[in-house]
């Protein structure tokens, strides 16, 4: 969901310079480089245990990194306090005082900072306004949905008008349909504010949902940083390639290497391919990993009439989700390959268990996986 401020986006706004973080002999953080532009939407994704909330917290001033700085619009914050810094964090559990309504929620900061009366009630009437909330500024937060919940923490995140938000795992309380309307309405909030947002998460169908650009972090370093559509479409890596969504993996041996394309050998594909690959590979490597996505495979009864490269299996396993289904397909030489199809027609005939079928791809769709 990409805004693609490039008029806000020429000078780093944010500069994470070889961020370090220890606790002991563990290193939670691995000496990361970061920029992020003025007015993006940044997600740090991430399993559990990956870094990314500690390299969150340090850049909140919550916790002070080992070594390395963090510049924030120009200004070394490394060792500033949080309450002197320009970010404000939105928490994962959105922390709300139980005894206090919507509007008295909101204002906390304001009230603290002794504005006026008249002023401090104009700005929570419009900060509701914008989270739609204005109907709810007496109710408490016992009172309040997870959606309505999450809006009233994120409210009173902004009213201070911070030039930086942190939001720790921010949907991670809603269901899904919720996630996806929630999703649409930070976006928006986000994009007439101007404030940058950095967001991390484990889920990345959130961070793909969210996102100007994403980095993949793993074991306190960042493996990847791009647009959601490269990291999904270009994975640098197999550990990549199988965090971010589902894709089949098999293995290939290479039978020859020119400048931009390497020939490769893989059965369960099929035999020969010639891939499109602008890496390298040292010369004693003589087997790499083919990988597909899933919606990328075609699926029907009969052979494809184009010339596309097509296969023969048998269903060995069959889910209808309504929109898609999703088929597990075992080929000839044993292995199983993932194949979701999109519902596209009522009246459709469903493939189901033990039929066989014909799969056939795009042969751009193919991808090569180095590491």
């Amino acid at each position: 969901m990409s805004n693609d401020n490039q008029t806000t986006k020429k000078q780093p706004f944010i500069e994470i310079k070889g961020i370090s973080k220890h606790f002991g002999d563990f290193v939670a953080v691995n000496k990361v480089d970061l920029t992020i532009f003025k007015g993006e939407l940044f997600s740090i994704l991430g399993a559990s245990g990956s870094g990314k909330t500690t390299l969150l917290r340090v850049m909140a001033g919550l916790e002070t990194p080992t070594e390395g700085s963090i510049i924030i619009d120009g200004i070394d914050m490394t060792h500033i306090p949080p309450y002197e810094r320009p970010v404000n964090i939105m928490f994962q559990n959105y922390a709300l005082f139980p005894h206090m309504t919507v509007f008295d929620n909101v204002a906390y900061g304001l009230k603290k900072e002794k504005m006026p009366k008249g002023e401090i009630k104009s700005k929570v009437a419009q900060m509701l306004e914008l989270v739609k909330l204005s109907e709810y500024n007496h109710r408490k937060p016992d009172q309040l949905s997870g959606g309505q919940s999450q809006r009233v923490a994120l409210a009173r995140a902004l009213i201070k008008q911070p030039k930086v938000l942190l939001l720790d795992e921010p949907m991670a309380a809603l269901d899904k349909k919720l996630k996806q309307n929630t999703a649409f309405e930070l976006v928006n909030i986000q994009e007439e504010l101007g404030v940058t947002f950095i967001i991390v998460t484990h889920d990345q169908e959130e961070a793909m949902t969210l996102s100007d650009r994403i980095a993949v972090m793993e074991e306190g370093k960042f493996l990847q940083i791009g647009p959601p559509s490269e990291i999904y479409e270009n994975p640098r890596s197999k550990f990549i390639a199988d965090f971010v969504g589902n894709i089949n993996m098999f293995e290939a041996t290479i039978l020859s290497k020119q400048a931009s394309k390497i020939v490769v050998n893989c059965p369960t594909l099929g035999g020969q391919h010639e891939i499109d690959f602008n890496g390298s590979i040292a010369d004693d490597i003589e087997s790499i990993t083919l990988a597909i996505r899933p919606e990328k495979i075609m699926i029907n009864n009969q052979p494809p009439s184009s010339e596309n490269t097509y296969i023969k299996g048998i269903v060995e396993d069959f889910g209808y989700f309504g929109n898609l289904s999703i088929y597990r397909v075992k080929t000839s030489d044993g292995n199983i390959i993932q194949v979701s199809k999109q519902n596209r027609y009522r009246s459709e005939r469903i493939i189901s268990w033990d039929d066989e079928v014909y799969l056939s791809w795009e042969p751009s769709n193919l991808l090569l996986l180095t590491e």
